[in-house]
């Protein structure tokens, strides 16, 4: 228990950097806290003054006087707590805006199979719900602790002065109340780290389901949808309703205490103004005094429960911050122009799950300005080479290397923006066909944009839509056919001027006479354009200079196509069927 809560307190302090930047308001955020903790500890004395003296002593003048100053320490205390929940909200609200950024960077920067191991809910729903309460985690709670902790010391000494044996009787009675409030919260962390995976469960699957809308409505699932959605709610409810009553449990029972204890103090009191040792307006102020301190209940019950939700919420994007499955680039990375887009495999080993290699000490070379086709059965490994050249993942053995430079020795923006990338999913934004097609490449000309649009049809198909190129395509590009966000998608990795361009299945949706036609485009007018293609169509490999045969996941076989059509029996056999289609 003891390493528990040092973590939780380290976590904490982890956090509470991040308000370094806002110490000034911080520093003014507490002293306003204190000044309103001590403003408030006036009014009774000065109602003890009242009672004791203008009223006791039937002195109009003292009565105005000590009723003027009352009101002059009501709202100066009132305008210190205005200011102060005034500056603790722009800061939660600055502070939410630098952790969402800092979560984000790094979300961003994890690598691609830490993303295919998660939802992408799961990543919206702690960035939208986690971070509000972590800011307000550490923003409310440690100026409301100091609060708590300065308003009891100076009221129970205040108490002192006024009477000891009634200070002495609050010491003793006081604890059980706050001891109440530590044990509920304590068993409310679980509950609330429950409540918390499930409703991230939920979010995680509406995001499923709007993104996949259309299999739904293809297959009529919608009622299924529907009651699996509602059997989720009502889960959560249930553990709402759970968590509520442990809460209500709590305040009725501190309720049922501090009325206790507040009975037991004011029957005590009452005895000692009947035996003539307390004045009336002493009695009235250290009830006062005692009903502020009892006050303070409310308010360690309200910290404890920010604190609980506030730590859950903490170890959840700590993990996120803390991961380590990242692809980092080197410190000493360099800025290296591709001259040839000549890549090099050199004993390269890769697998996506530990101890299940896809690809073993593998060695082959792909010449500069060439236009290849990778080909091989499904899950030989054509995708993730090409995942590998890009550096979306590193091997776990070898090296690539494009013109002689390590990849590894390179800045990302560098690899990547020399190298461009068309897939079979276009992965289009809800956005216009312009924007989609100079997405990642600033300050690109118009006329830069209708000419790769004219070498990959785009600019067939946009001339009938409403608003041409400022048409916006919906999400997933929902609005066009799959040909069509194929072309705005091998446009978009034409527009960076790439040294290496690679297509992978991304014309599957094609007929083969437009795939033709913009394979040729493409050699007739990126000139010195390394050429990459992973393609199951007979045709688009009949057309490059070599195919690259992944035959095992250390043999790549390479020549010319139709020679390995007539020499390698497997290679013949991947084809098999559209070859007699053809004859």
């Amino acid at each position: 228990m003891r390493i528990y809560q040092d973590k939780q307190f380290g976590l904490f302090l982890k956090f509470v950097k991040y308000l370094l930047p806002y110490w000034k308001k911080e520093v003014l955020i507490f002293v306003l806290s204190g000044a309103a903790v001590l403003l408030a500890l006036i009014n009774p004395y000065l109602t003890k003054l009242i009672i004791d003296k203008a009223i006791g002593g039937r002195d109009l003048n003292k009565f105005i006087i000590l009723i003027l100053i009352g009101a002059i320490v009501f709202i100066v205390n009132g305008l210190a707590r205005t200011i102060k929940d005034y500056l603790e909200r722009v800061v939660r609200f600055k502070l939410t805006f630098d952790l969402s950024k800092k979560t984000f960077g790094c979300l961003e920067r994890r690598s691609l199979s830490w993303f295919r191991e998660r939802s992408s809910g799961e990543h919206l729903y702690k960035i939208n719900y986690d971070i509000d309460r972590i800011a307000e985690f550490i923003t409310a709670v440690p100026p409301q602790i100091i609060s708590v902790f300065f308003g009891l010391i100076f009221t129970l000494a205040i108490v002192f002065y006024l009477n000891w044996q009634m200070a002495v009787l609050s010491l003793l009675l006081i604890p059980f109340l706050y001891l109440l409030h530590y044990y509920l919260n304590k068993r409310m962390k679980k509950d609330w780290e429950e409540l918390v995976r499930s409703s991230e469960n939920i979010f995680k699957r509406l995001a499923e389901v709007f993104s996949r809308i259309q299999l739904i409505k293809v297959f009529g699932t919608e009622s299924v949808e529907i009651r699996d959605y509602l059997k989720r709610c009502l889960a959560n409810i249930t553990m709402r309703v759970k968590n509520a009553r442990l809460e209500i449990m709590g305040v009725f029972a501190g309720s049922v205490v501090n009325k206790i204890i507040f009975g037991f103090i004011a029957f005590y009191g009452g005895y000692q103004v009947i035996k003539g040792n307390v004045t009336l307006g002493s009695l009235t102020a250290i009830v006062v005094y005692l009903n502020q301190l009892l006050g303070l209940e409310d308010k360690l019950a309200v910290i404890l429960r920010i604190a609980v939700r506030g730590s859950v919420s903490c170890n959840r994007i700590d993990q996120i911050l803390n991961d380590k499955s990242k692809i980092t680039e080197s410190p000493n990375a360099k800025d290296f122009i591709f001259k040839k887009g000549r890549i090099e495999f050199k004993n390269v080993g890769f697998g996506y799950e530990q101890g299940i290699p896809i690809l073993t000490k593998l060695n082959f070379e792909i010449e500069g300005g060439s236009y290849i086709a990778i080909v091989g059965r499904s899950g030989s490994g054509k995708t993730t080479l090409l995942n590998l050249i890009l550096r979306l993942y590193n091997p776990w053995q070898g090296d690539i290397f494009i013109d002689g430079c390590n990849i590894k020795d390179l800045k990302f923006s560098y690899l990547k923006g020399q190298i461009g990338i068309a897939m079979q999913e276009s992965f289009l934004w809800n956005d216009s066909i312009l924007n989609n097609i100079k997405y990642a490449v600033e300050n690109v000309t118009i006329k830069k944009i209708t000419e790769v649009a004219g070498l990959t049809g785009v600019d067939e198909f946009v001339g009938d839509l409403p608003f041409k190129y400022e048409t916006i395509i919906g999400e997933n590009a929902c609005k066009l056919s799959e040909g069509q966000k194929q072309r705005i998608a091998i446009a978009r990795a034409l527009i960076k001027n790439p040294k290496i361009l690679i297509l992978d299945e991304a014309m599957s949706s094609m007929d083969s006479l437009i795939e033709e036609r913009i394979i040729k485009n493409i050699k007739e007018t990126q000139n010195g354009v390394t050429l990459i293609v992973v393609s199951h169509r007979l045709s688009t490999i009949m057309m490059a200079d070599l195919a690259y045969f992944l035959k095992k996941s250390d043999e790549v076989i390479i020549g010319k196509p139709q020679q390995l059509l007539e020499k390698e029996e497997a290679f013949y056999n991947l084809f098999a069927t559209q070859i007699k289609e053809c004859v």
